[in-house]
């Protein structure tokens, strides 16, 4: 006998959807079978409006895969996740990551400087105020100066880092938190990554290590075009400079660099050509609902014990609807 699929998860926001309709689907969602809403954080809505009004709305476990460490003070991070642990009877779980120099630098008017390091300092800082204690730290970029939360919690807060490379995946190992949040790899792809987690945690992981996925679907019956959707839409993507290396160590050094080539040309058409349908197909899921759901089925197999659905569809009812045939063929 097969063991259990990990429930599935699903992941806000969702594209052209506002946050209050992303609180409605949260609510359906909870009926059709999904465990827990885990939100990103990118151009809006922001992670914890969202996850506060759902919190107060559901009983779904909720995460944040994940925020940048730089953007928000450690301690009002420390503030923010303890005040949704408090909302959501400690269902929340906190993801922090060294974001990219578009969000930090351009968007944020933070330097992008020793974005590792800014990840490693914030966690040490708010490791304390997770679980209800002091923090004061002097680090190279963080400091705190005893900021202590307004109540001792009945539990700790767990966290969970992004990784894009195996310096920030032994990072996480090294740090010893909860888990890690992937993002645009395909399942043979997690072993890989999970290995250099345990090289810097000693050796091997915890039993109940957290492997968050967020994982890019659409359940389509004309996969050539929807290939070429996320072709045109993710090209931007391995451009820029954290998710071109990443790709490089997955195995697509001819894609990093073609893409990187048609960007200095200035022609976007020749960035989006530059990507394979090999690597589309390794790295999406695309299909019937019946093929979607087996694709994040292999990711569980590979290791992933929160499968975050991300439906590559436009507006609440397209995206509620791919969601829904996912989940059914899922748990068929």
């Amino acid at each position: 006998m097969s063991a259990p699929r990990p429930p599935l998860a699903f992941s806000l926001p969702l594209t052209g959807v506002d946050a209050g309709e992303g609180v409605e689907v949260a609510r359906e969602a909870q009926d059709r079978g999904f465990a827990a809403c885990w939100a990103a954080e990118v151009q809006g809505p922001d992670a914890f409006t969202t996850l506060g009004a759902i919190a107060a709305t559901t009983d779904l476990d909720l995460g944040v895969a994940v925020v940048p460490a730089q953007t928000r003070s450690p301690f009002v991070l420390g503030m923010t996740a303890r005040s949704l642990a408090e909302l959501s009877s400690n269902r929340f779980t906190l993801g922090i990551g060294a974001s990219s120099e578009v969000i930090v630098n351009r968007w944020a008017g933070i330097p992008f400087d020793k974005p590792l390091t800014h990840v490693r300092e914030v966690v040490e800082a708010i490791r304390p105020m997770l679980a209800g204690e002091k923090s004061t730290y002097e680090g190279e970029l963080v400091t705190v100066g005893g900021y202590r939360p307004h109540r001792s919690p009945a539990e700790r807060v767990p966290l969970v880092l992004g990784a894009l490379n195996p310096r920030s995946c032994r990072m996480v190992g090294e740090l010893g938190v909860d888990g890690i949040c992937l993002n645009q790899l395909a399942p043979k792809h997690v072993p890989m990554v999970l290995e250099e987690v345990a090289k810097g945690a000693g050796g091997s992981l915890p039993n109940d290590f957290t492997v968050v996925a967020r994982l890019f679907c659409a359940v389509t019956d004309d996969v050539p075009g929807m290939r070429e959707i996320v072709k045109a839409t993710f090209g931007n993507y391995i451009a820029t400079s954290v998710y071109n290396k990443f790709y490089r160590w997955m195995g697509y050094e001819d894609v990093a660099d073609g893409v990187l080539e048609a960007q200095a040309r200035g022609d976007r058409e020749g960035m989006a050509a530059a990507v394979t349908d090999e690597l589309v197909d390794d790295l999406f899921c695309l299909g019937t609902a019946e093929e979607v759901a087996d694709k994040v089925a292999a990711y569980c197999d590979a290791g992933v014990t929160v499968p975050a659905l991300m439906p590559l569809a436009m507006g609440r009812e397209q995206s509620a609807q791919t969601l829904w045939d996912i989940a059914a063929a899922y748990h068929r």
